[in-house]
């Protein structure tokens, strides 16, 4: 028997932090958690109800966690069914599995002291064990890196190619870090918030731009690449507006990925099809991220190749877990870690 101590969301709004005995079963395996991210989809979990099937549910899928005394833990968020025509015949892409099991919203997850894991859940979930004699800073945030590597990726970017990103929230400076990382030869971000915009600057951005996402500066943004468009844009905002701006920035043969989610209401956007058509771009999108995205992720993470200090504003734990969820609701925060001790 143990006594886990977890953060359950009950309803829109309405969180308790509450301890339970629990019998470890023997098909399942117990990951003693050592931090969990706050995502922004778990902001929009609690203030919206999205994506949650059934109540109450330990929210957090940014997981690190413990063993034994030398083996640590970090997971990706969707275990595949390994069943569907997309699992059966695309095995690398686990992400778009048709019918996943969501960790964190319809599974339990890591806003707890213990992560409950079912054995046959293991051999699908992605997953990196590692031996350590302590878990490594920022482990946990494998996953969130992860999708962000995913989203790069699809855009086919390369060395010596141009970026601009739109939104200076977490994934974005991720996608600046990483761009960085890939020696891009040029990073460009747009954001209202000068203080956010300093740290994309930090973290390797060439030009900053802190204007609203609108089609009257296009030509401005576009100046740095001699107003012939970018390689690849990231929309990594929940902003219409900010999608529609990315299909305007694209060069010739670029990439666009509609990478943040749009509320289900109102989701359409209009583009220039002859735009899209004679610049011969692409529009794309991704969603989480496989196993061969968080091995890439996790390497990035333990050989410190990005300064994720410069990134994370605070640590939470079960004490002060509402105010932070509030403070990144309201964007005073960027990145919260929790910690259960």
């Amino acid at each position: 028997m143990i006594i886990r101590k977890s953060i359950y969301l009950e309803g829109i709004k309405k969180i308790k932090v509450q301890k339970k005995r629990i019998k470890i079963k023997k098909d399942e395996l117990l990951v003693k958690v050592e931090s969990c991210g706050i995502c922004s989809s778990d902001i929009k979990f609690i203030f919206k109800g999205s994506r949650i099937k059934k109540y109450p549910i330990i929210l957090g899928h940014e997981i690190s966690g413990q063993i034994n005394k030398n083996k640590f833990v970090v997971f990706g968020a969707e275990v595949p069914c390994q069943k569907c025509q997309i699992c059966r015949d695309q095995k690398n892409y686990s992400n778009l599995c048709n019918n996943p099991v969501s960790v964190g919203s319809n599974y339990d997850g890591g806003f707890s002291n213990y992560f409950i894991l079912k054995k046959k859940f293991l051999k699908k979930i992605p997953h990196v064990i590692y031996k350590a004699k302590k878990s490594l800073k920022y482990a946990s945030l494998s996953e969130s890196l992860a999708c962000v590597i995913n989203g790069l990726e699809i855009t086919n970017f390369k060395k010596n190619k141009s970026i601009v990103i739109i939104g200076a929230g977490y994934m974005g400076l991720l996608f600046v870090a990483l761009a960085k990382l890939k020696k891009a030869k040029f990073i460009s971000v747009i954001d209202l918030n000068k203080s956010r915009l300093k740290i994309a600057k930090s973290l390797g951005a060439n030009q900053l731009f802190n204007l609203s996402i609108n089609n009257k500066k296009i030509n401005k943004i576009l100046k740095p690449t001699g107003y012939s468009g970018y390689d690849a844009v990231i929309s990594a905002t929940s902003s219409l507006k900010a999608h529609e701006l990315s299909c305007k920035l694209v060069g010739k043969n670029g990439t666009v990925n509609l990478f943040g989610g749009i509320p289900q209401k109102n989701k359409e956007i209009k583009i220039d099809s002859n735009f899209i058509h004679y610049k011969e771009a692409k529009i794309t999108g991704s969603f989480s991220s496989n196993q061969i995205h968080l091995n890439k992720a996790f390497k990035i993470i333990k050989n410190k190749s990005i300064d994720f200090s410069k990134i994370i504003t605070s640590y939470s734990n079960f004490n002060n877990f509402k105010n932070k969820i509030n403070l990144l609701k309201q964007g005073k925060e960027i990145k919260s870690i929790f910690k259960p001790t």
